[in-house]
C-alpha cells in the first residue's frame, strides 16, 4: 500500500518567529508588564533557524519508498555513514547513554549533554541528522526548550516519547505511559515551539507493551499525536512481529491516510532467527518512510572491538598485524585521512606564513606523501 505523502501540513496555530500571533501577543504584554515595555521580545530563547537538513529530509521522504538511517552515537561514525552512501544519520539515545557515558537508557543523561552529542555529529556529516529527544526532559517548558535546542545544533528531525519520566528503553521492562490529554499537550508544546517549519517532529508511543497500555490504546494515541500536528508516528513494537507492523499501518492509515510512519527496526530483536522477517522494502510500502536500526553501529563496533581486544590480550603485535591486514587498503585505512587533515592543512598553510615550511621540513602526513608511513618510505626520503 502507497500511502499519499504530504508535508507541509502545518496547523494554523503555529507560533513561528514572526507569526501575527506573536505580535499580538507581544503588543498585549506591553500594555500589561513593565519589563516587556522595556524590552524588544519577551521569548528571548527564540531564533530565525533556517533548517535546511529538515528540508533535504523532507525531499527524501517524498522522493524515495524509504529512508534508513543508521543509529550511532559519536561524530566519526555520523562520517562513515555518509561516507557508505547512507541517506541519513540518526543520534540514538540508548547509543548515546551506553556509548559516550556506559549508562543503561533510564534517562540518566540530560538534554544538554544530548544537544551537545548531537552538535558534534551534525558538525561531522552533511548527512541530515534525527535525534533522540527522549520524554523532553520534564513539563511543556522543558519541551519546547529541547525543540529549540536541537533546532540550534542543526538537527533535521527530534523525537519525543509518550513515557513517564524517567523513561526507559523501550525493551526494558518497567515502561508506562503519561495520560492522553498529558501527552497530547506535550506534542502540541513541541508543534508550537518550532523556530523553523521544516524542522521535523516525530511523536513515539509505547503504549503497546507498556505497564498501562495495551494496542487499542497505541493506535489511538497515534491518532491524537497526529491529530497533534507532529509529522510522524512512531509506534515502539515489543517484539519483531510482521502481523503487527501490518496490522498498525494499515489501521492507522483507514483515519490518517495521509500519515507517515517511522519504524524501529530494533536491535533488541533477533530478526534473523524470525521465520519471514519483514524487509525495509516492505516497511516503506506500509508507509514507514523512516526506518532505523538504534544501536546498528553500537553493535557494530562493539564487536569488533572486543574481537581485536581480546585478540592483542592473548596474541600481543600479531593483533595489531591482523588489524592491518583488514585496514590497510581500505576507506578507513588512514585516520589523517580520516579527520581531513589534508584541509586543515591547506588552511593553516592560507594563514601562517610559516607552515609550509614546517611541514616540507619535518616528518609526517601531508596530501601528497603515504596515508600510512613505513620505515622502507623514510629511507627512500
Amino acid at each position: 500500500m502507497k500511502v499519499i505523502k504530504k508535508y507541509y501540513h502545518y496547523c494554523s496555530q503555529h507560533s513561528y518567529v514572526g507569526s501575527r500571533d506573536r505580535e499580538v501577543q507581544m503588543a498585549h504584554e506591553k500594555d500589561s508588564d513593565p519589563v516587556a515595555e522595556n524590552v524588544r521580545d519577551t521569548d528571548a530563547m527564540i531564533r530565525d533557524v533556517d533548517n535546511h537538513a529538515a528540508r533535504e529530509l523532507r525531499q527524501k521522504f517524498e522522493e524515495q519508498d524509504y529512508v534508513f538511517a543508521p543509529g550511532l552515537y559519536h561524530a566519526l561514525d555520523a562520517r562513515l555513514a555518509e561516507m557508505a552512501g547512507l541517506d541519513a544519520a540518526y543520534m540514538s539515545g540508548y547509543s548515546t547513554v551506553l556509548g559516550q557515558f556506559g549508562f543503561p537508557d533510564l534517562e540518566m543523561v540530560t538534554m544538554t549533554e544530548m544537544v551537545e552529542n548531537a552538535k558534534r555529529i551534525v558538525e561531522a556529516t552533511n548527512l541530515p541528522v534525527v535525534a533522540d529527544a527522549d520524554t523532553g526532559y520534564g513539563g511543556v517548558h522543558n519541551v519546547r526548550r529541547a525543540v529549540r535546542e536541537y533546532e540550534k545544533a542543526g538537527v533535521a528531525a527530534i523525537h519525543i516519547e509518550d513515557q513517564t519520566s524517567p523513561k526507559r528503553c523501550g525493551h526494558i521492562a518497567g515502561k508506562q505511559i503519561v495520560s492522553r490529554e498529558k501527552a497530547r499537550s506535550r506534542f502540541e508544546a513541541a508543534v508550537d515551539a518550532k523556530q523553523s517549519e521544516d524542522t521535523i517532529i516525530i511523536a513515539r508511543t509505547d503504549a503497546y507493551g507498556s505497564a498501562n497500555g495495551d494496542w487499542e490504546e497505541h493506535l489511538e494515541r497515534g491518532r491524537i499525536y497526529a491529530d497533534a500536528g507532529v509529522d510522524l508516528v512512531w509506534p515502539e513494537m515489543p517484539d519483531p512481529s510482521r502481523e503487527d507492523a501490518v496490522n498498525y499501518a494499515e489501521t492507522i492509515h483507514e483515519t490518517h491516510p495521509d500519515l507517515d510512519l517511522a519504524f524501529n527496526y530494533s536491535s533488541s530483536f533477533a530478526w534473523s532467527e524470525e521465520e519471514d522477517p519483514l524487509t525495509f522494502q516492505e516497511l516503506g510500502d506500509l508507509g514507514y518512510v523512516y526506518q532505523f536500526i538504534t544501536l546498528y553501529a553500537l553493535h557494530s563496533g562493539a564487536h569488533s572491538v572486543y574481537e581485536d581486544m581480546k585478540n592483542i590480550s592473548e596474541n600481543d603485535e600479531q593483533a595489531q598485524w591482523d588489524l592491518e591486514d583488514r585496514y590497510l587498503g581500505h576507506e578507513t585505512e588512514s585516520h589523517h585521512q580520516l579527520s581531513f587533515v589534508p584541509r586543515f592543512q591547506d588552511i593553516e598553510a592560507q594563514f601562517d606564513p610559516e607552515a609550509q615550511s614546517r611541514m616540507e621540513s619535518s616528518a609526517g602526513f601531508t596530501e601528497e606523501g603515504e596515508a600510512v608511513l613505513s620505515s622502507e618510505q623514510d629511507d627512500d626520503d
